[in-house]
């Protein structure tokens, strides 16, 4: 049967699926104000908690690419709604857990879930509208798609500074269950879906993998990267195992897990590369920003939280302006992704220029609104443009979409392990800089030490938080360059034409 659909129907569908979506994507970064809480009520250390985000991470890395031919081995609606029950319970488990390797297992099963949530919710969105209305049905996907992340630090904030850090998780249980029910009860499968084969040597190297450069992501900055024995190992295994896994889904198997022969397309490695620029924009500015505005400015977790939610904002904001953009026929799509990476870029240039010791809300929200502008115009007509590219290859619409969307997760990743690395490099350079001008002979802070009666501590103290200012600065500008570099990238898709009304 058709999966398009009608009136309230379709309402009702896309509500679902959306749902679905923001579910995965506030999580990705919902959790991540609440870790020193659930450290302290469990009594974790700091490397044990960063396992409440890893483990959620590397499960969902994993089964990102899987999920197109999980969808077929099961069908896309069973498996969907599977995927949604499955998150939802692991979000109950998570939230009911007291100690720390069970919050760590149940972390890992909801991020297996969740892998399962993405791409089937933009091919249900996709599937519902008619192929004239694909503007429309991405820009409504790509609502649930940004504002997920960036309200999840306002929600983790709220409910942690509020309630309690397993409200973190039990937020899930409603939305959970009603966008499951729905899929079940609306949702409808497309007419051709054939039964895959299971390919258990491509989905072991995968995990593998994939699973290895996770873990070396994550755990490379707190234990000196190639330094530590162990990362080294586990990079040589993420090496091995993906360049295995390669070889053997287009060379050693007729049924690949993973449809790799879709890279071979110009539109789809181009879109992963894009892809993974937003997702290192993205994810980047969620990994420095918390640390400036609670750690130096004394923000609170929700009032950190709403800085980065304004970019949700201005996406909302944008809505009519960006559907209209992308319906339009003679669009050319790969310009708006090209200015929108520039904005970004730009934004996240000023927004480096604005960070002082002193900043309060209303002095950085100008370069968020501008951030939140530059990725409005990136995310949907990345999409749209991918999506009508395959629009007469079926077959390669599930397994594109999932490598784009795993290119911006591996994008986020990196963003997030590269940029913390240079915020860290980037005030041992400025704290040692700074000190050496800080002396007796320089007659301000004679005058500060003879003021005071711990004079020294107070410039030592100054002197700490203007380098750690210094260095997130930094950190914002490697982001800024990245994006600006990857502007011209757009302009390797081909340019497609909207379908006719």
């Amino acid at each position: 049967m058709s999966a398009e659909e009608q009136g309230w129907r379709r309402t009702v569908v896309v509500a679902a699926a959306m749902l679905a979506a923001l579910l995965q994507l506030a999580d990705t970064t919902i959790v991540n104000v609440a870790v020193p809480t659930i450290d302290g009520n469990l009594g974790a250390s700091v490397d044990e908690g960063t396992w409440f985000i890893t483990a959620y991470i590397i499960a969902n890395v994993v089964v990102i690419p899987l999920s197109p031919w999980l969808s077929s081995r099961f069908g896309r609606t069973r498996y969907f709604a599977l995927s949604i029950a499955g998150f939802t319970v692991a979000s109950m488990l998570c939230g009911l857990a007291n100690d720390v390797p069970t919050e760590v297992a149940f972390r890992f099963v909801q991020g297996a879930f969740g892998g399962g949530l993405m791409v089937p919710a933009q091919q249900i969105i996709r599937d519902a509208f008619p192929p004239k209305q694909l503007g429309l049905s991405q820009a409504l996907f790509g609502l649930a798609a940004t504002i997920g992340p960036t309200i999840g630090p306002t929600l983790g904030g709220l409910l942690t500074d509020g309630a309690s850090w397993r409200w973190v998780f039990f937020i899930n249980l409603i939305p959970g269950i009603v966008a499951t029910a729905l899929v079940v009860a609306f949702v409808r499968d497309p007419d051709d879906q054939p039964r895959a084969p299971i390919d258990v040597p491509g989905i072991a190297l995968l995990a593998v993998g994939l699973g290895a450069l996770q873990y070396v992501l994550e755990e490379g900055e707190r234990n000196d990267w190639l330094d530590d024995g162990v990362i080294r190992a586990t990079l040589l295994v993420a090496v091995v195992g993906l360049a295995a896994f390669v070889w053997w889904e287009t060379r050693g198997t007729r049924t690949p897990a993973v449809a790799l022969n879709v890279l071979r397309k110009r539109t789809v490695w181009a879109s992963a590369l894009v892809s993974f620029a937003v997702g290192y924009g993205l994810y980047g500015v969620f990994a420095i920003f918390p640390f400036y505005t609670q750690g130096t400015l004394g923000f609170t977790p929700t009032l950190s939280g709403l800085l980065i939610m304004s970019r949700a904002g201005t996406l909302v904001a944008l809505f009519p302006f960006i559907a209209w953009l992308v319906s339009r026929p003679k669009a050319d799509l790969r310009l708006a992704t090209a200015a929108g990476l520039a904005i970004y870029a730009v934004a996240s240039w000023l927004q480096a220029a604005v960070m002082t010791p002193t900043a309060d809300f209303n002095a950085l929200l100008a370069t968020q609104v501008a951030g939140g502008l530059g990725l409005a115009l990136v995310f949907v007509p990345l999409n749209v443009a991918l999506l009508r590219a395959l629009g007469n290859q079926p077959a390669a619409i599930a397994p594109s979409l999932a490598i784009a969307r795993l290119a911006q997760q591996i994008g986020g990743s990196i963003a997030t392990a590269t940029v913390i690395t240079a915020a860290d490099r980037a005030f041992a350079f400025h704290d040692s800089a700074l000190r050496g001008g800080v002396t007796l002979a320089n007659p301000v802070a004679a005058a500060a030490v003879a003021a005071h009666a711990k004079g020294i501590e107070v410039l030592a103290q100054l002197v700490a938080q203007q380098a750690s200012v210094l260095s997130y600065a930094d950190a914002m500008r490697l982001i800024a360059i990245v994006a600006a570099i990857s502007a011209p990238l757009p302009f390797l898709l081909r340019r497609q034409r909207a379908a006719a009304a």
